[in-house]
């Protein structure tokens, strides 16, 4: 998966950033450096995986209390630590930090009217979902993760409760796990195909390398592992396309799951920003 992402984005994201999108803003020069592709890999994974949520909450009809977007945000948080089991590897506090970072930088940046998240939305503000992610990466590991506080700035009033918040989240996905997952000996149920769509010719220059990433055969592992683990009613579809927008959703009377590859250079964007960001949330003053 992450080949998958870091192909993709090294592929299409000079080709798309020149290509008249109007929601292209403009990309820095610079060479990708380690932390923005680490950045883009582990938000593109999280947008997968939430829609993954959005698709078993519909599909396995799961049990939701509250709103389904908040699920699908706890359910593609909680399948970075259950799915992949990566919470070993050296820079998956950084990929945490990453996701967090992300709705951060999605509430400071100046919107135009129509992308703005309002109150009565069925989606959190950008605030809040920082804020609810950076408390559960911080909960998941309190001892070993209290930088967290100082880096998001998350307020001592929530982060004393984060442990419990996590302990929450993971009691009801293994929940999930025990009551939906495909039992030992169970028949299979149908599977989640994957498409991809022909680059527009922004992508041209991408062309040759998504045909690669497609006969790597990852993204469908992916999706293999999703048909292997629940007994899904029908089949399904994983597509990546062009949308013109930098976009993910799913589409529960389709069954289709949409992965925008505009999306890849939307978080290249952002993680231009990283630097700003992460400087000292209260830098010394200097002296009179």
């Amino acid at each position: 998966m992450r080949r998958l992402i870091a192909a993709l984005l090294l592929g299409c994201a000079t080709a798309l950033a020149s290509a008249e999108q109007p929601w292209v803003e403009e990309i820095p020069a610079a060479a990708l450096d380690a932390d923005t592709v680490r950045f883009v890999q582990a938000n593109a994974e999280f947008t997968l995986l939430h829609e993954m949520g959005h698709l078993l909450i519909h599909e396995l009809g799961l049990p939701v209390l509250g709103r389904e977007e908040d699920a699908a945000d706890q359910l593609g948080f909680m399948g970075l630590f259950l799915l992949y089991r990566r919470q070993h590897e050296p820079d998956f506090a950084a990929r945490l930090l990453d996701i967090a970072d992300y709705w951060r930088l999605e509430w400071q940046r100046a919107k135009p009217p129509h992308e703005e998240v309002r109150e009565w939305d069925s989606h959190a503000l950008d605030a809040q979902r920082f804020y609810n992610l950076a408390c559960l990466a911080y909960g998941s590991d309190p001892r070993q993760l209290e930088w967290i506080i100082q880096a998001t700035g998350l307020p001592e009033q929530r982060a004393f409760y984060c442990d419990q918040e996590y302990q929450q989240v993971l009691h009801a996905v293994s929940w999930l796990k025990r009551h939906y997952q495909r039992q030992p000996g169970q028949p299979a149920g149908a599977q989640i195909s994957v498409v991809y769509d022909e680059p527009s010719p922004a992508l041209a220059d991408g062309a040759e390398l998504l045909a690669k990433v497609r006969s790597s055969g990852e993204l469908e592992a992916v999706a293999a592992k999703a048909g292997e683990a629940f007994v899904l009613p029908r089949p399904l579809l994983l597509r990546l396309t062009n949308c013109g927008e930098p976009d993910a959703w799913y589409n529960q009377q389709s069954g289709e799951l949409t992965l925008c590859y505009e999306r890849l250079v939307h978080l290249r964007q952002l993680a231009a920003q990283l630097p700003r960001l992460r400087q000292p949330l209260h830098p010394a003053k200097d002296d009179p």
